[in-house]
């Protein structure tokens, strides 16, 4: 099964859950998402990149245009 399809299941089965197992669903994920931290010079570069971005001095690439760059760097 690929990763989008088991999103998509468990999305499903969030959907349709009762309380008790989305306290144990959020058992399971509360310390892998709290484990990611960036550190302050990461933070300042992401901050420096959406800065541009927002500005139009970056490329930003559909979903679409990232599948061809990657399908032509084969």
């Amino acid at each position: 099964m690929s990763s989008i399809e088991l999103k998509q299941q468990v999305h499903g089965f969030i959907e349709q859950a009762d309380t008790k197992l989305l306290e144990k669903i959020y058992a399971i994920l509360k310390p892998t998402i709290e484990q990611v931290q960036l550190t302050d010079e990461q933070k300042k570069e992401l901050h420096s990149r959406k800065v541009k971005h927002l500005k139009g001095e970056s490329k930003s690439y559909s979903l679409e245009e990232v599948k061809q760059l990657l399908k032509s760097t084969k």
